[in-house]
């Protein structure tokens, strides 16, 4: 049974099952690039990343976009680029969201963009509020920072509260364990 997914195209979300969205794609002239996004990490990229592809890809966990419409809607719900399929290299990326990233980050150069030292990896950015009435639901877990402070963490939970959602599982990135991910006790 193909799966149906939330993706960015039209100005707004649509649930499209991934064999009629590639259908679509390929109608277009030129065609439509598609971008992914995984809420667990806040992190978009190509669809085809080696990172991506890994663990559960249910339709609360994975947003697609197309166009240039669609990577830039992803940079405006908070979601940077992936560090593994590098985004960034494809043609025209820059052009495409310099003022995207402008607005949202204040960032004038795509190094500064890229760079995971000044936009590190936390998906606490995410427009949740936004995604989560589109969605309906949330991710199985968000990775967050190693070594956030309780009241981050109190803070981040109270954000759900207020917009009625439990927070799912949250922690951070543990290459040490098997399951790769180190839950924080909230």
């Amino acid at each position: 049974m193909a799966k149906d997914y939330f993706v960015y195209a039209g100005g707004s979300f649509e649930k499209i099952k991934l064999k009629e969205l590639l259908e679509y794609t390929k109608t277009q002239h030129p065609p439509l690039k598609i971008w992914s996004a995984r809420l667990s990490t806040g992190v978009f990229g190509l669809p085809d990343c080696k990172a991506g592809n890994r663990g559960p890809k249910e339709s609360n966990e994975v947003l697609l976009s197309l166009g240039e419409e669609g990577i830039n809607k992803f940079v405006e719900l908070g979601f940077i680029s992936c560090s593994v399929c590098h985004p960034e290299e494809t043609p025209d990326f820059w052009e495409t969201i310099r003022s995207a990233v402008s607005q949202k980050y204040s960032l004038s150069s795509l190094e500064s963009y890229v760079d995971k030292k000044m936009l590190p990896f936390d998906a606490r950015r995410l427009s949740w509020e936004e995604l989560l009435s589109i969605m309906g639901r949330a991710p199985n877990r968000i990775y967050l920072p190693k070594d956030l402070s309780e009241q981050d963490l109190v803070q981040f939970q109270e954000r759900f509260t207020r917009i009625r959602f439990a927070l799912p599982k949250v922690g951070y990135y543990n290459p040490a364990v098997a399951e790769r991910f180190t839950e924080y006790l909230v």
